[in-house]
């Protein structure tokens, strides 16, 4: 099921892009097939889930290289990065498998992903004791399901399409991948021993002519949270690994706006935010992403040093 229908896009499936994309396919066998939402899933195409967790994100740059170095680098050719609101739960028993393919799909593209677990109330279990959030109901009602539906993604927002498919997914990754960007994005993150963390943003123009405006948002994600989480099959893991979880929005929940014009001219945006307890800073990264009305134009991803 998706919001929209995928015909009409306005770009060419070609023959290279097709053939990456059954190669895709194969890569995330164990998960694709003719899968939809928790809420529709004909028991005889339910698979059982494989005992053990995904691994924690690759860190997207070298962990000893300089972040001053990284962040001031010259503008250069940049590559598109997508990405991937996961909107899930804790008592969703599907939302891992797509949790599954999602990373089946890191194995591909490597650090051009960047996924983001969004939990809410709806087929979750709110905070303190789940990792549901406010922020979390926000974005997922965003979404504008009648009735609601989960697991459901969004691949760099492109044209508002919803995704209750991973054929959907990979089909939508493997061409906005392909798409020039008009953007990069840089970030230096460190938190301090003060339970602070000190963020820079930088979102510079890669066009040689004319501006780019959008709105930039920035958000905090924790790996390996240790909480409970439902399964096919009324199976439920007390140990499961939650990655990529959505904890906060450091530039409120919609963001600011941003405009650049011309190759190089760059913004830049510095803020300060208290650490909550809960969080494990050694596991912290941040997401900063540049959108406009049709689509995410760049994201970037930068683990929180010390």
């Amino acid at each position: 099921m998706k919001k929209n229908a995928l015909e009409g896009l306005p770009f060419e499936y070609t023959h290279h892009h097709y053939y990456q994309a059954l190669t895709l396919g194969l890569l995330c066998c164990n998960i694709v097939a003719a899968l939809s939402s928790c809420s529709s899933i004909n028991e005889a195409d339910q698979l059982v889930p494989v005992e053990g967790t995904v691994p924690v994100d690759t860190v997207t740059v070298d962990a000893n290289a300089d972040l001053d170095s990284l962040y001031d680098l010259p503008v250069a050719a940049v590559p598109r990065r997508v990405l991937i609101e996961d909107h899930t739960g804790q008592t969703c028993p599907n939302c891992p498998t797509f949790t599954d393919g999602i990373h089946n799909l890191q194995a591909v593209y490597g650090s051009l992903l960047v996924p983001v677990a969004i939990h809410s109330d709806y087929m979750g279990i709110m905070e303190p004791e789940g990792l549901g959030t406010e922020l979390g109901n926000t974005y997922f009602n965003s979404l504008g399901f009648t009735p609601k539906v989960k697991p459901a993604v969004l691949v760099s927002r492109y044209y508002g399409e919803v995704l209750t498919s991973l054929s959907d997914i990979i089909f939508y990754v493997d061409n906005v991948v392909a798409i020039p960007t008009t953007l990069d994005v840089r970030m230096k993150a460190i938190a301090t021993n003060d339970g602070m963390a000190g963020i820079d943003v930088k979102v510079i123009c890669c066009e040689e002519e004319g501006s780019v405006a959008g709105t930039l948002q920035v958000w905090v994600t924790e790996d390996s949270i240790i909480a409970g989480q439902d399964y096919l099959n009324g199976v439920h893991y007390t140990d499961y690994v939650h990655n990529h979880v959505l904890r906060a929005a450091v530039n409120g929940t919609l963001g600011e706006e941003v405009s650049v014009s011309g190759m190089g001219d760059a913004r830049e945006f510095h803020y300060t935010m208290p650490l909550s307890e809960d969080w494990k800073p050694e596991h912290l990264s941040i997401v900063a992403f540049v959108y406009n009305g049709e689509e995410v134009l760049q994201v970037a991803k930068q683990k929180l040093r010390r």
